[in-house]
């Protein structure tokens, strides 16, 4: 398994640095970097390229939505998982805000190392990592941003993509949709990313979005 670099962005010194060294002790999480502010973010993102990157949704005078945005439009390649202070539930637009930026995961600070440690590992492995009862009030708003312009952008899927497209409207695992359709995990996270660039999206929250915004609904398998 290969090591997962990562960037811890937080205007809080002492939060930032005791969640490096925390992280640091997990295997494969190396090399952690530390920026305190936008600009060090920025600075630290043309000298390296971290695979994930935990960005506060507040940073002091700057804002951590804005940033993701940067770091979408930069950095392509890069996580951004948000983490918060603030309740969810009040921070629904945000939410919805920061996914259309490219983010993939929202947490707050005061998730358990264990758990933060998954999502890490889930986003740098493609996935996304949003609460459930978060996703059903974001849901909406994504699905609400518009259609796209082309006449219908499923119409470029492949039949397997289509399928594993609506096994994730279900709601299925990566896990579970290679057991259902009889293929590995690693053939099924392909065909995932083959959705992610033909439907131009950036998670598998936006990919489902997209379908429901054409019309696919879960099915109840």
């Amino acid at each position: 398994m290969h090591d997962i670099s990562l960037l811890v962005v937080d205007d809080h010194a002492l939060f930032a640095e005791a969640l490096q060294a925390r992280l640091s002790r997990e295997p494969g999480l190396r090399p952690i970097r530390v920026a305190f502010t936008a600009q060090g973010a920025r600075a630290c993102l043309a000298a390296h390229r971290s695979q994930v990157a935990l960005l506060d949704v507040a940073l002091g005078d700057d804002n951590g939505i804005e940033l993701a945005a940067y770091f979408a439009e930069s950095a392509p390649g890069t996580r951004v998982v948000m983490l918060t202070a603030a309740e969810t539930a009040g921070s629904v637009e945000d939410v919805v805000a920061v996914l259309r930026c490219g983010a993939v995961g929202w947490l707050p600070k005061t998730v358990e190392v264990d758990h933060l440690v998954r999502a890490i590992r889930g986003v740098a492995a493609g996935e996304a990592w949003l609460s459930p009862e978060l996703l059903g009030l974001a849901l909406p708003g994504l699905i609400a941003g518009g259609a796209t312009a082309q006449p219908n952008p499923l119409d470029r899927l492949t039949m397997r993509e289509r399928e594993v497209l609506q096994y994730l409207v279900d709601g299925l695992t990566r896990a579970e949709i290679a057991l259902r359709l009889h293929l590995s995990t690693n053939t099924v996270r392909t065909h995932t990313q083959n959705l992610l660039a033909k439907l131009e999206v950036h998670s598998t929250l936006e990919l489902v979005a997209v379908a429901m915004r054409q019309g696919l609904r879960a099915s109840g398998h």
